[in-house]
């Protein structure tokens, strides 16, 4: 255990002092150079005027109270073992955002995390984060599989009776997502090695209440980001009916989380999904990668840079 707990701190330290701070160089090279951020700028005519002021404030505040509601989270579950503050929450929330740019489908933010852990040991750490993950994952994939429905239907892809019984199956899942969910220490009961079963105690903690908190977080979280999408659309001046637009919003957040992503290509992808998807409803080829890139750069790449500061300056590791 003890090598262990030398080889992980040896993994941080590179990961402090070497990747990170390398990630963070490559991602503005990619972005000035491989996928041409200025010049779709360049092409799109913004005039600021107070709307433009409005809208652009709007995002960054959002992005602020996105990422307070997720401490909010994070510190309600983790308050459920070991004593922390809501600014311990929010850097180790921050740490995660820093790390999980440079790793692939949100690892580097379950060890961001339990980093900051004082008392609770890594592996439930871990557990728990799993918990606020799944809660963010169900809202995710029921409004998109819903989203992509309509999508389908609206597109002539399906008929009214097929979209019907899409609607119903669907419902029925999300239905059993949130049993399932709200019933996590089930989990405890599965017949599992006990060398894993004695980290499982962790789900019998949380009353429904609680995991009800956590959904209602997640929602909250939800629909920030889509209401963020949707100031940036206007933003930059894409001319598209906003039901339309949410729904698209929706899909492509829905597929930019299952598909698999990694720095190297998670950029590029999100404009791809983005315009795969948009480009249905209108033209605006500029404005629809600069909202896709913007809204990475506002909700992961400036955190995520505050989350960088953070982590260098975390002097020791408690690792349990």
């Amino acid at each position: 255990m003890k090598a262990e707990s030398i080889y992980l701190k040896k993994i941080i330290v590179l990961l402090k002092v070497v990747l990170v701070p390398i990630t963070f160089g490559f991602i503005f090279y990619k972005l000035y150079y491989s996928y041409h951020i200025t010049s779709l700028w360049s092409s799109v005519q913004l005039h600021w005027d107070f709307t433009h002021l409005f809208l652009a404030s709007g995002v960054f505040l959002l992005m602020i109270l996105n990422w307070w509601i997720e401490s909010a989270k994070w510190h309600l579950l983790v308050s459920k073992n070991e004593q922390i503050t809501l600014k311990d929450s929010a850097k180790a929330v921050l740490s995660g955002i820093a790390l999980n740019i440079i790793t692939p489908n949100q690892l580097g933010d379950f060890i961001g995390r339990v980093i900051h852990l004082k008392q609770l040991d890594k592996i439930r750490g871990t557990l728990i984060t799993v918990i606020g993950h799944t809660a963010q994952v169900i809202m995710t994939a029921a409004f998109g599989l819903l989203a992509a429905v309509w999508f389908l239907l609206s597109q002539n892809q399906i008929t009214i009776s097929q979209a019907d019984w899409l609607y119903v199956i669907i419902c029925i899942a999300i239905f059993a997502a949130l049993i399932l969910y709200l019933n996590i220490k089930w989990v405890y009961k599965l017949p599992l090695p006990i060398k894993l079963k004695k980290y499982l105690d962790v789900f019998l903690i949380y009353t429904r209440s609680e995991l009800v908190q956590v959904l209602l977080f997640s929602f909250l979280r939800y629909s920030i980001f889509v209401l963020q999408y949707i100031l940036l659309l206007y933003f930059f001046g894409v001319n598209i009916d906003a039901v339309n637009a949410i729904a698209c919003i929706i899909i492509v957040m829905c597929v930019q989380s299952f598909v698999p992503s990694f720095v190297l290509v998670d950029i590029g992808m999100r404009g791809a999904s983005a315009l795969w998807f948009f480009s249905y409803f209108t033209n605006a080829t500029a404005s629809i990668l600069l909202s896709a890139y913007s809204l990475w750069i506002v909700n992961l790449m400036l955190p995520g840079l505050l989350g960088l500061y953070i982590i260098l300056r975390i002097k020791q590791i408690n690792i349990k």
